[in-house]
């Protein structure tokens, strides 16, 4: 009786160390990288780029969101893509800040961007009003992985950002809470492939963006 209620013990410890290792999530194929554009009137940087970094790798110093020294592999067709089918015109700033890119991707095991794969993605448009994080303007996914976001929050009181205080990011989260919403965000895309999600805002005179 007893080798018997051991042999069950055992056979319950493998299937709950099995079950957590299933929910253990996997390491992503790609690096999150985005803008932060914010409202220099209210002391913030105005154009931050971020890569999220592991936080034990050298670069990122430990930070929530650490800030890009250089645009890598494609990172900048990202984000001039999403910004394009946000209404934002990027290349100008992208072309020189905060360095020219390049086609170089220092970041293995993790993979480039799929730069074509996002061209061709999509569009998904919602209101503003849905949007899981205030400001949150576009996001690309693959496999509902953020690959590349922009959060804008130029406009947006502090009230409305659930802020006390202003921040140099226009935002007050952490990278944890930070990829929570951006999950939130995917759910509204396909479970596979590449796509393009747009919050759109209107203008006080009434117009749409894109």
């Amino acid at each position: 009786m007893l080798r018997r209620a051991r042999a069950a013990a055992l056979v319950g410890v493998a299937a709950c160390a099995t079950t957590l290792a299933a929910q253990q999530p996997a390491t992503p194929r790609y690096l999150t990288t985005g803008l932060f554009i914010a409202s220099i009137e209210e002391g913030a940087r105005i154009f931050t780029p971020a890569r999220l970094l592991p936080f034990d790798h050298p670069e990122s110093l430990g930070h929530q969101f650490p800030t890009v020294q250089q645009l890598h592999g494609g990172e900048d067709q990202v984000l001039l893509a999403i910004g394009e089918a946000a209404g934002l015109r990027l290349a100008p700033t992208l072309q020189r800040y905060p360095t020219e890119p390049d086609t170089l991707w220092p970041y293995a095991p993790f993979v480039p961007p799929p730069v074509a794969a996002i061209r061709a993605a999509p569009v998904i448009r919602r209101p503003a009003a849905d949007a899981p994080l205030p400001g949150l303007r576009a996001l690309a996914l693959v496999d509902r992985f953020p690959v590349g976001f922009i959060v804008d929050t130029r406009g947006l009181s502090l009230a409305e950002r659930h802020m006390a205080r202003a921040t140099t990011a226009g935002i007050d989260v952490t990278r944890a809470e930070f990829l929570a919403a951006l999950a939130r965000a995917a759910e509204a895309a396909p479970a596979t492939g590449a796509a393009i999600l747009v919050y759109t805002r209107q203008d006080p005179a009434g117009a749409r963006d894109r």
